[in-house]
Order: C-alpha cells, then structure tokens, then sequence
C-alpha cells in the first residue's frame, strides 16, 4: 500500500509549484503587504525621551497614515 499513490501525489505536488512560480507575490501574506505599506509612508520615529507633545505629534503622525492607507 505504501508507495501506491507516489506518482499522484508528485503529480500533483509539481501542479502546485508550477502555480506558484507563476504567481508574483507568491507567499507575500497581507500583513506583509500592509506593513510594505506603511514604510512607504515614512513613518516618524518615536525617540523613547519622556517628552508628552512630542509623543502626541507621533501619534498623530501615525495615525494619518492609517487614515491614508
């Protein structure tokens, strides 16, 4: 029994992959994309200081390129 389905299965292991060269953005899941996303915005650095405006602005900052995307 063992080995009786080998041909199959190569078979169609070889269709999957031959679909899955063809495919561009093969294995890119959607979290890649969305943070490929973000990183063209050029998001600010938060520096870590204690500086309360500072943070406000960052937020701010980050949050309308959440708006955008």
């Amino acid at each position: 029994m063992v080995g009786r389905n080998d041909a199959a299965i190569a078979a169609a292991l070889e269709t999957v992959a031959q679909a899955i060269g063809y495919q561009p953005n093969a294995g890119v899941t959607a979290e890649t994309r969305m943070l490929e996303t973000f990183m063209r915005n050029h998001p600010p650095v938060f520096k870590g200081r204690y500086d309360p405006d500072g943070a406000q602005t960052w937020l701010k900052e980050i949050e309308r390129i959440f708006r955008v995307m």
